[in-house]
């Protein structure tokens, strides 16, 4: 291959909905007839099906590629999403601690330090209340859209939950059927080095059909056929940082057809872990993530069982009558700082895996596929720097994320077990956090502590969980003072907003019932 040639050919090994969204936005942005892209799909391998929540990115990704929201909805058995819910993340008392990192940003979040003033002014109050009317819509399962609102509007931030087998299955249906992407059934038996060390072509079993590529694209899972067997990119474990490694997942089914939908994800602590808790329109979907030091499967899947059969909301749960089987799987948490090797990127769990909480895995997919697509390069000698500055972005995304996790973990004051005990470490965190946690004692987060691009999580997350965590920010005398009763009227318009989105907001299940077409979501008894 000359040094200059230029690149015509994307190859993406696995599918899933890190190898369908990657080809459907690769192909939006380079039409048919400037690149040929190609998933190989193994028909042996099973989608992991367990990432059910996204962020509002997705809003942008789904328009881009050019599937319809009401489309989407339907046939990914969708439902919205304003934000998490984090339940019993503090010491158990005698009044569950409960607190929400919703999508909306603040109200004068780019004008003054609404922290500040909601302590000096609002302190009896939580702090997501004061800020945005998002926690009262969620308390009432609202929609964050009314039914004349357009397709990927709102009249608040939202993201969706979805069936994420069924995503991959919309994402295929769409990349070749509407984006002209070829799609190639078998199992990658080799990999033929190039002459650099990089990727020439991948070799099928059974039929040996060889496939060459000028881009590579692991999309091959946990495995990370690509990125770990072949180039041997190791992957920087977190482990001592974030503990868990292990969850079980099911999916529970509805007691009534019209049971409400919640437009939250529900995050509910435990001795040993958490809970995450999705729901569907014909059903919620759990899983309980914890540390296989501390906890076994066994422990794992009774937990979860309680969890499920103490909710009226849901039929009666047994082992026998959850939907499905209860799938199990463990993960190392941790990412690869470089995911970009010579022609070989990977993108989705090959490039890394943290866990569950705050749904980064989806929205990982996202940002990688997305700016894959803006830095493509054109001939095969700009390989080199655009994955320099790929993977030193890359690298930023995944250290940033750490620490938003981790974050959740030491704020807590919970002591009753030794799971707690250890992911409360300040010790364990990096000294990006460290250093964070210090000066956020006496002043709030803002948006000059975070240099990224696309920062995943702005400065206005850090404000909802410190302070749903009950952080103690010690602000200065005078930090509420500037234009306080300009403040002040302006919360009272945001309360008046808040009444408004109450009165004039529709129940989330009636919004998808009448987006989807009908009550198509029935209880299966």
């Amino acid at each position: 291959m000359k040094d200059t040639q230029q690149l015509t050919s994307v190859v993406i090994a696995g599918g899933g909905t890190a190898g369908w969204l990657t080809a459907c936005i690769l192909a939006a942005k380079h039409r048919p007839g400037n690149l040929s892209i190609t998933v190989i799909e193994s028909p042996d391998i099973p989608t992991l099906g367990v990432g059910e929540g996204t962020w509002p990115t997705m809003r942008g990704t789904l328009q881009k590629i050019g599937i319809d929201e009401a489309t989407f909805l339907s046939a990914c058995h969708g439902s919205f999403k304003q934000g998490t819910s984090f339940h019993q993340w503090r010491k158990p008392e005698a009044s569950p601690h409960q607190y929400y990192h919703p999508f909306s940003l603040p109200f004068n979040y780019f004008d003054t330090d609404c922290a500040a003033w909601w302590q000096r002014y609002q302190p009896q109050m939580d702090f997501a209340s004061v800020a945005t009317s998002q926690g009262a819509i969620c308390d009432r399962n609202l929609a964050p859209k009314q039914a004349e609102t357009p397709p990927f509007a709102g009249v608040v931030n939202y993201g969706y939950h979805l069936d994420a087998v069924k995503f991959a299955g919309l994402l295929k249906n769409h990349a070749t059927s509407e984006s002209c992407v070829t799609h190639i059934t078998g199992h990658i038996s080799s990999v033929i080095p190039s002459e650099d060390g990089g990727i020439h072509s991948m070799v099928l079993d059974k039929t040996g059909r060889e496939i060459e590529g000028d881009i590579f694209i692991d999309c091959t899972g946990f495995s990370a056929r690509l990125i770990g067997e072949h180039c041997g990119e190791p992957l920087i474990s977190c482990k001592h940082i974030l503990a868990n490694d292990s969850a079980v997942a099911v999916q529970c089914q509805y007691a009534a057809d019209d049971t409400p939908v919640a437009s939250v994800t529900r995050s509910v602590a435990q001795s040993k872990g958490w809970i995450w808790d999705i729901a569907l329109p014909e059903r919620r979907g759990a899983g309980y993530v914890y540390s296989s030091q501390h906890c076994t499967a066994e422990e794992a899947i009774r937990t979860l069982h309680r969890y499920a059969g103490s909710d009226k909301s849901l039929r009666d749960v047994s082992f026998g009558e959850f939907s499905g089987k209860a799938k199990y799987f463990n993960f190392e948490p941790g990412y690869r700082r470089s995911p970009w090797q010579k022609n070989c990127v990977a993108i989705g769990t090959s490039a890394g895996f943290l866990e569950p909480l705050e749904a980064s895995a989806l929205v990982m997919i996202e940002l990688a596929a997305t700016l894959l697509s803006e830095q493509l390069p054109r001939y095969t000698n700009q390989i080199a720097p655009v994955a320099r500055q790929f993977n030193q972005q890359l690298a930023g995304k995944w250290s940033r994320i750490v620490d938003f996790l981790k974050l959740h973990y030491v704020l807590s004051d919970r002591d009753d077990s030794a799971y707690w005990q250890e992911m409360r470490k300040l010790s364990s965190c990096s000294e990006q956090l460290q250093d964070w946690l210090s000066m956020w004692s006496t002043r709030s987060p803002n948006a000059s502590d975070f240099n990224l691009r696309d920062e995943i999580f702005p400065a206005a997350s850090y404000l909802y969980v410190l302070y749903g965590m009950d952080f103690n920010t010690a602000f200065l005398p005078g930090s509420a003072d500037h234009d306080s009763s300009g403040h002040q009227h302006a919360w009272h318009k945001q309360q008046q907003l808040t009444r408004q989105h109450l009165a004039g907001l529709p129940a989330n299940r009636a919004l998808l019932n009448q987006l989807t077409g009908a009550r198509k979501y029935q209880v299966n008894r």
